[in-house]
């Protein structure tokens, strides 16, 4: 991601704190974004802006740094087109200095469970894409979740959704295979899709939209969830791990399986997800990786606030040659989570080490505000 960048990174810190006792002290109410028409009219808009101001320092022996970026800056709209059923959502991203776009989407519901999509939106498979960026107790991936999931989430195709009261929810869909629209760069088109596929169950409470307490006491909640993705001659990443210099020889047959769980009772919420993906490359071994997270949520008694943990494992196959011994990295992650209003309104403070086998750390303070 490219970052718009104040150098020296310091000043960045009072402007960051600046704008968190602003918003903090904001009583504003919780609801979402701005309403415009009516949606019996044929047309219904809601803007739900978003701005995530991020605030990073990097520890490496061998030279710190630090910079302020825009993570996230989004401008969601959302709403009903000539008929009640049939809703759209546009999401521009400006984080990066230029407009991109994230969600582009129709969908057409029948019923009040189901619907049909088609356009570029979240591929259906794992919990931290079904929850959201936004809604995480991390607001990035974990080492385990980044490899498995496909890169930056989207795809364009067609997807089925559906349900069954708050307790089920279920999707699944085929995608062209090949990523983001303006993420594409050279690579060609492939010759096979991808599937991808979702379902939850909560037992006890509702399908979760977030795996945090939010500072506060929650109800009791217990989630599982399961995704499914398969393709054939894809090169989303280079599959041949180095072994082939040109796009069109890195493409491989895949398929990848995850497993999940929110728990939520008291004071505490729990969430786990464990990852398999097998390979077979064009030209090149085949190969197999595995992931697990674990990510813990406690309320504190002063209310809105909540410590955040996470430990995350990747276990490669092997190495960039496929001559090596398994390869395993691991993930610690701690940090302080401050809700103002609720998810729309946050402040955390991040501390992450993805190599423990050097003195390499990040710390992140960043301020989500949603209008």
């Amino acid at each position: 991601m490219k970052a718009i960048h104040l150098r020296p990174g310091r000043p960045a810190v009072p402007a960051l704190a600046t704008l968190c006792l602003v918003t903090a002290t904001g009583i504003a109410p919780a609801q979402a974004g701005f309403d415009f028409g009516d949606a019996e009219d044929g047309l219904q808009v809601t803007l739900d802006p978003l701005i995530q101001g991020r605030y990073s320092y990097e520890h490496d022996p061998d030279g710190s740094s630090s910079e302020f970026d825009f993570r996230r800056a989004w401008l969601d709209t959302s709403g009903t087109l000539f008929h009640p059923e049939l809703s759209f959502r546009l999401q521009p991203d400006f984080s990066n200095g230029e407009v991109s776009m994230r969600d582009v989407w129709l969908e057409y519901g029948p019923g009040e469970h189901l619907g049909l999509r088609a356009g570029q939106f979240t591929v259906p498979f794992g919990l931290a894409r079904d929850i959201g960026g936004p809604n995480r107790l991390f607001t990035e991936l974990s080492i385990a979740g980044n490899q498995f999931e496909i890169p930056a989430g989207r795809d364009t195709g067609l997807a089925l959704l559906g349900g069954a009261g708050d307790d089920r929810a279920w999707a699944v869909g085929i995608f062209d295979g090949r990523g983001r629209l303006d993420q594409r760069d050279d690579r060609p088109s492939t010759s096979g899709h991808l599937f991808s596929a979702r379902g939850a169950w909560a037992p006890v409470g509702s399908v979760p939209r977030d795996n945090t307490t939010v500072g506060r006491a929650v109800e009791r909640t217990v989630a599982l969830g399961a995704g499914l993705q398969a393709a054939s001659r894809n090169h989303l990443r280079d599959w041949s791990r180095g072994q082939e210099d040109t796009v069109d020889r890195q493409r491989a047959d895949w398929v990848t399986a995850t497993a999940d769980a929110v728990v939520k009772f008291g004071h505490t919420s729990l969430s786990l997800a464990a990852y398999r993906r097998d390979v077979s490359p064009d030209r090149t071994a085949s190969y197999h990786d595995l992931g697990a997270e674990l990510e813990l949520a406690q309320s504190l008694p002063l209310e809105g606030l909540e410590l955040a943990a996470r430990h995350a494992v990747l276990r490669h196959d092997a190495g960039d040659d496929l001559d090596g011994d398994e390869r395993w990295q691991r993930e610690w992650g701690a940090g302080l989570n401050w809700y103002h209003r609720g998810q729309r309104q946050k402040t955390q403070l991040m501390w992450l080490d993805r190599d423990t086998d050097t003195s390499n750390w990040q710390l992140h303070l960043q301020h989500q505000f949603r209008f």
